[in-house]
Protein backbone atom coordinates (compact mmCIF):
# COMPACT_ATOMS: atom_id res chain seq x y z
CA UNK A 1 0.00 0.00 0.00
CA UNK A 2 2.76 2.61 0.81
CA UNK A 3 3.88 2.90 -2.82
CA UNK A 4 -0.25 3.56 -3.77
CA UNK A 5 -0.18 6.34 -0.76
CA UNK A 6 3.14 7.85 -1.80
CA UNK A 7 1.76 8.16 -5.52
CA UNK A 8 -1.51 9.49 -4.45
CA UNK A 9 0.34 12.04 -1.90
CA UNK A 10 2.00 13.02 -5.04
CA UNK A 11 -0.95 13.81 -6.89
CA UNK A 12 -2.47 15.79 -3.88
CA UNK A 13 0.50 17.92 -3.98
CA UNK A 14 0.34 18.66 -7.80
CA UNK A 15 -2.85 19.57 -7.69
CA UNK A 16 -2.62 22.24 -4.01
CA UNK A 17 0.41 23.84 -5.95
CA UNK A 18 -1.86 24.20 -9.78
CA UNK A 19 -4.54 25.65 -7.60
CA UNK A 20 -2.22 28.27 -6.08
CA UNK A 21 -0.43 28.81 -8.98
CA UNK A 22 -4.04 29.46 -10.36
CA UNK A 23 -4.46 31.88 -7.57
CA UNK A 24 -7.71 29.57 -6.62
CA UNK A 25 -5.72 28.81 -3.08
CA UNK A 26 -4.45 31.69 -1.32
CA UNK A 27 -1.05 31.78 0.38
CA UNK A 28 -2.42 32.42 3.62
CA UNK A 29 -3.03 31.15 7.07
CA UNK A 30 -5.21 28.14 5.65
CA UNK A 31 -2.34 27.30 3.52
CA UNK A 32 0.37 27.63 6.20
CA UNK A 33 -1.85 25.07 8.39
CA UNK A 34 -2.03 22.22 6.11
CA UNK A 35 2.00 22.78 5.26
CA UNK A 36 3.01 23.10 8.85
CA UNK A 37 2.09 19.01 10.31
CA UNK A 38 3.91 17.98 6.80
CA UNK A 39 7.10 19.91 7.92
CA UNK A 40 6.54 18.84 11.37
CA UNK A 41 7.08 15.44 10.33
CA UNK A 42 9.96 15.68 7.90
CA UNK A 43 11.45 17.26 10.48
CA UNK A 44 11.54 14.33 12.88
CA UNK A 45 12.60 11.76 10.37
CA UNK A 46 15.25 13.81 8.91
CA UNK A 47 15.93 15.86 12.30
CA UNK A 48 20.07 16.72 11.25
CA UNK A 49 18.45 18.32 7.64
CA UNK A 50 18.29 22.16 9.21
CA UNK A 51 15.96 23.22 6.03
CA UNK A 52 12.82 21.57 7.29
CA UNK A 53 13.37 23.46 10.72
CA UNK A 54 13.97 27.20 8.85
CA UNK A 55 10.81 26.11 6.41
CA UNK A 56 8.83 25.44 9.59
CA UNK A 57 9.76 28.88 11.11
CA UNK A 58 9.22 30.30 8.72
CA UNK A 59 5.43 29.49 8.23
CA UNK A 60 4.89 29.29 11.49
CA UNK A 61 6.19 33.26 11.20
CA UNK A 62 4.47 34.16 8.21
CA UNK A 63 0.96 32.74 10.06
CA UNK A 64 2.03 35.23 13.54
CA UNK A 65 2.83 32.56 15.61
CA UNK A 66 6.58 34.34 16.76
CA UNK A 67 6.74 32.15 19.63
CA UNK A 68 6.76 28.76 18.12
CA UNK A 69 8.98 30.71 14.95
CA UNK A 70 11.42 31.79 16.97
CA UNK A 71 11.59 28.44 18.68
CA UNK A 72 12.12 26.78 15.28
CA UNK A 73 14.45 29.33 14.09
CA UNK A 74 16.72 28.90 17.18
CA UNK A 75 16.77 25.38 16.31
CA UNK A 76 17.95 25.91 12.71
CA UNK A 77 20.85 27.43 14.16
CA UNK A 78 21.45 24.67 16.14
CA UNK A 79 21.58 22.26 13.40
CA UNK A 80 23.33 25.02 11.07
CA UNK A 81 25.24 27.31 13.35
CA UNK A 82 26.60 30.98 11.74
CA UNK A 83 29.94 31.20 11.69
CA UNK A 84 32.62 34.32 12.35
CA UNK A 85 32.83 36.85 9.85
CA UNK A 86 36.91 37.19 8.69
CA UNK A 87 38.47 40.35 8.26
CA UNK A 88 37.92 40.24 5.17
CA UNK A 89 34.72 39.80 4.70
CA UNK A 90 33.92 42.29 6.93
CA UNK A 91 35.70 44.62 4.86
CA UNK A 92 33.60 43.45 1.74
CA UNK A 93 30.38 43.82 3.65
CA UNK A 94 31.82 47.94 4.11
CA UNK A 95 33.05 48.04 0.63
CA UNK A 96 30.11 46.94 -1.36
CA UNK A 97 27.64 48.57 1.16
CA UNK A 98 24.69 49.76 -1.55
CA UNK A 99 24.18 53.87 -1.19
CA UNK A 100 20.17 54.59 -1.37
CA UNK A 101 18.19 57.08 -2.71
CA UNK A 102 14.84 58.14 -1.93
CA UNK A 103 12.22 60.66 -3.00
CA UNK A 104 12.61 63.73 -0.84
CA UNK A 105 8.71 63.45 -0.38
CA UNK A 106 9.56 59.72 1.19
CA UNK A 107 7.33 59.18 4.55
CA UNK A 108 9.00 56.68 6.47
CA UNK A 109 12.50 56.73 7.96
CA UNK A 110 15.03 53.53 7.74
CA UNK A 111 15.17 52.02 10.96
CA UNK A 112 17.69 48.98 10.96
CA UNK A 113 20.01 47.56 8.35
CA UNK A 114 21.42 43.82 8.71
CA UNK A 115 24.22 42.53 6.47
CA UNK A 116 24.93 39.05 6.01
CA UNK A 117 27.59 37.07 3.74
CA UNK A 118 26.69 33.96 2.79
CA UNK A 119 28.69 31.12 4.40
CA UNK A 120 30.24 29.47 1.00
CA UNK A 121 29.57 32.00 -1.44
CA UNK A 122 31.34 35.87 -2.21
CA UNK A 123 27.67 37.36 -1.71
CA UNK A 124 26.22 39.66 0.98
CA UNK A 125 22.80 40.53 1.30
CA UNK A 126 21.76 43.72 2.70
CA UNK A 127 18.43 43.95 4.51
CA UNK A 128 16.74 46.94 4.96
CA UNK A 129 13.89 47.88 7.72
CA UNK A 130 12.00 50.79 6.70
CA UNK A 131 9.48 52.21 9.45
CA UNK A 132 6.75 50.37 7.44
CA UNK A 133 5.19 50.30 3.88
CA UNK A 134 2.20 52.45 3.29
CA UNK A 135 -0.11 49.82 1.74
CA UNK A 136 -0.12 47.78 4.64
CA UNK A 137 -0.65 49.47 8.31
CA UNK A 138 -2.56 46.63 9.38
CA UNK A 139 -0.13 43.67 8.68
CA UNK A 140 1.27 43.65 12.15
CA UNK A 141 4.61 44.07 11.22
CA UNK A 142 6.15 47.16 12.65
CA UNK A 143 8.12 47.69 9.74
CA UNK A 144 9.33 46.87 5.92
CA UNK A 145 11.57 44.49 5.17
CA UNK A 146 13.46 44.59 1.44
CA UNK A 147 16.89 43.22 0.30
CA UNK A 148 19.55 43.90 -1.80
CA UNK A 149 22.03 41.15 -3.10
CA UNK A 150 25.74 41.96 -4.15
CA UNK A 151 27.82 39.28 -5.75
CA UNK A 152 31.61 39.76 -6.10
CA UNK A 153 34.98 38.42 -7.28
CA UNK A 154 37.24 37.57 -4.28
CA UNK A 155 40.07 37.80 -7.02
CA UNK A 156 39.74 41.40 -8.41
CA UNK A 157 37.17 42.66 -5.27
CA UNK A 158 35.14 44.01 -7.72
CA UNK A 159 31.14 44.15 -7.56
CA UNK A 160 30.56 41.38 -10.47
CA UNK A 161 26.09 41.53 -9.34
CA UNK A 162 23.67 43.41 -8.25
CA UNK A 163 20.13 42.08 -7.28
CA UNK A 164 16.95 43.10 -5.36
CA UNK A 165 13.95 41.36 -4.06
CA UNK A 166 11.15 43.76 -6.08
CA UNK A 167 7.92 43.13 -5.34
CA UNK A 168 8.12 39.02 -4.59
CA UNK A 169 10.60 39.24 -8.40
CA UNK A 170 14.13 39.66 -8.09
CA UNK A 171 16.03 41.25 -10.41
CA UNK A 172 19.36 42.07 -11.79
CA UNK A 173 21.31 44.38 -13.38
CA UNK A 174 24.21 44.99 -14.99
CA UNK A 175 23.98 48.51 -15.63
CA UNK A 176 23.70 48.30 -11.67
CA UNK A 177 27.11 46.47 -11.54
CA UNK A 178 28.90 49.27 -13.81
CA UNK A 179 27.31 51.60 -11.66
CA UNK A 180 29.15 50.19 -8.53
CA UNK A 181 32.50 49.89 -10.18
CA UNK A 182 32.00 53.69 -10.87
CA UNK A 183 31.17 54.89 -7.67
CA UNK A 184 34.27 53.12 -5.71
CA UNK A 185 32.40 49.21 -5.60
CA UNK A 186 29.17 50.53 -3.80
CA UNK A 187 26.20 49.88 -6.00
CA UNK A 188 23.36 52.83 -6.70
CA UNK A 189 19.78 51.59 -5.22
CA UNK A 190 16.64 53.86 -5.98
CA UNK A 191 14.24 53.41 -3.46
CA UNK A 192 10.41 53.45 -4.38
CA UNK A 193 8.10 56.08 -2.00
CA UNK A 194 5.86 54.54 0.37
CA UNK A 195 6.85 50.94 -0.53
CA UNK A 196 10.58 50.48 -0.72
CA UNK A 197 10.65 48.53 -3.82
CA UNK A 198 14.22 48.75 -4.33
CA UNK A 199 15.20 49.89 -8.33
CA UNK A 200 18.44 49.49 -10.25
CA UNK A 201 20.64 51.44 -12.24
CA UNK A 202 18.37 51.02 -16.12
CA UNK A 203 15.09 49.93 -14.11
CA UNK A 204 12.88 51.84 -16.65
CA UNK A 205 13.66 49.12 -19.10
CA UNK A 206 13.94 46.05 -16.62
CA UNK A 207 11.49 43.19 -17.19
CA UNK A 208 9.95 41.88 -14.01
CA UNK A 209 10.43 38.50 -13.78
CA UNK A 210 6.72 36.33 -13.39
CA UNK A 211 5.33 39.67 -13.72
CA UNK A 212 6.48 40.39 -17.55
CA UNK A 213 5.94 43.93 -17.25
CA UNK A 214 8.60 46.56 -17.17
CA UNK A 215 9.29 48.59 -13.69
CA UNK A 216 8.48 51.53 -15.44
CA UNK A 217 5.00 50.12 -15.85
CA UNK A 218 4.84 48.57 -12.41
CA UNK A 219 6.03 52.02 -11.12
CA UNK A 220 2.99 54.12 -12.73
CA UNK A 221 0.15 51.50 -12.08
CA UNK A 222 1.54 51.72 -8.63
CA UNK A 223 1.88 55.90 -8.76
CA UNK A 224 -2.09 55.86 -9.53
CA UNK A 225 -3.09 53.52 -6.50
CA UNK A 226 -0.82 55.64 -3.89
CA UNK A 227 -1.87 58.50 -5.41
CA UNK A 228 -5.73 57.86 -4.29
CA UNK A 229 -4.77 56.42 -1.10
CA UNK A 230 -3.20 52.89 -1.94
CA UNK A 231 -4.57 49.65 -0.51
CA UNK A 232 -6.45 50.67 2.69
CA UNK A 233 -7.21 54.58 2.26
CA UNK A 234 -9.24 55.09 5.37
CA UNK A 235 -7.84 52.34 7.99
CA UNK A 236 -6.92 54.30 11.03
CA UNK A 237 -3.56 53.63 11.76
CA UNK A 238 -3.11 55.77 8.45
CA UNK A 239 -4.55 58.96 9.93
CA UNK A 240 -0.88 60.63 10.64
CA UNK A 241 0.25 59.47 7.12
CA UNK A 242 0.41 61.47 4.06
CA UNK A 243 -3.53 60.65 2.57
CA UNK A 244 -1.72 60.01 -0.63
CA UNK A 245 1.37 60.64 -3.09
CA UNK A 246 1.42 64.44 -3.23
CA UNK A 247 2.95 65.17 -6.57
CA UNK A 248 3.21 63.72 -10.10
CA UNK A 249 5.00 61.17 -11.79
CA UNK A 250 8.23 63.13 -12.02
CA UNK A 251 8.21 63.34 -8.31
CA UNK A 252 7.54 59.95 -7.74
CA UNK A 253 10.64 58.83 -9.67
CA UNK A 254 13.09 61.73 -8.57
CA UNK A 255 15.56 59.85 -6.74
CA UNK A 256 17.82 62.00 -5.43
CA UNK A 257 17.84 62.18 -1.36
CA UNK A 258 20.81 60.35 -0.24
CA UNK A 259 20.21 57.67 2.43
CA UNK A 260 23.42 55.96 3.72
CA UNK A 261 23.27 52.00 5.16
CA UNK A 262 26.80 52.13 6.06
CA UNK A 263 26.13 54.69 8.80
CA UNK A 264 23.45 52.70 10.41
CA UNK A 265 26.28 49.32 9.99
CA UNK A 266 28.87 51.89 12.00
CA UNK A 267 26.10 52.95 14.58
CA UNK A 268 24.71 48.93 15.21
CA UNK A 269 27.16 46.68 13.09
CA UNK A 270 24.81 43.63 12.57
CA UNK A 271 27.03 41.68 10.83
CA UNK A 272 26.74 37.81 10.26
CA UNK A 273 27.18 35.09 8.52
CA UNK A 274 24.80 32.44 7.81
CA UNK A 275 23.03 30.55 5.53
CA UNK A 276 19.55 31.05 7.45
CA UNK A 277 19.07 34.54 7.12
CA UNK A 278 15.41 35.21 8.83
CA UNK A 279 16.58 32.53 11.50
CA UNK A 280 19.69 35.00 12.26
CA UNK A 281 17.56 38.07 12.00
CA UNK A 282 15.13 37.24 14.38
CA UNK A 283 17.09 35.56 16.72
CA UNK A 284 20.09 38.04 17.32
CA UNK A 285 19.09 41.00 15.00
CA UNK A 286 15.43 42.48 15.61
CA UNK A 287 14.01 43.43 18.85
CA UNK A 288 10.61 43.45 16.78
CA UNK A 289 8.73 41.59 14.28
CA UNK A 290 9.25 41.84 10.30
CA UNK A 291 8.22 40.15 7.05
CA UNK A 292 10.25 36.96 6.66
CA UNK A 293 11.81 37.05 2.56
CA UNK A 294 14.05 34.50 1.05
CA UNK A 295 17.82 34.05 2.34
CA UNK A 296 19.25 34.46 -1.39
CA UNK A 297 18.41 34.91 -4.43
CA UNK A 298 19.43 31.15 -5.53
CA UNK A 299 16.09 29.92 -4.17
CA UNK A 300 13.69 32.45 -6.66
CA UNK A 301 16.29 31.52 -9.71
CA UNK A 302 15.58 27.88 -9.15
CA UNK A 303 11.96 28.49 -10.50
Amino acid sequence: MIEIYAHEFKLASETLAAKMLSGEIKAGSAYFQAVLPLLDLLQEVCPEQSEFSAWLAEYFHLDGNLRRAGEQYKRTLELAPPQPLEEREIRFIRKFCPMLLTTPLECFPLKDVVAVHHPTLPLIGYHLFWEDDYDFPDDYEPCDHEEIWVEYDLHSEAVTNVLTFFHSSVIESQAAVQEAHENDGRPIIRIEWGKHGSLLKGWEDLVIPMKEVTAMEWLQETFEQLKIGGRVPDHPLKRHWPKGFEGDFEDFTNFSVPVDPLQFLDQKPLLFKSLWVNAIIYTEGLLYNFHPKMEWPQRFQRI
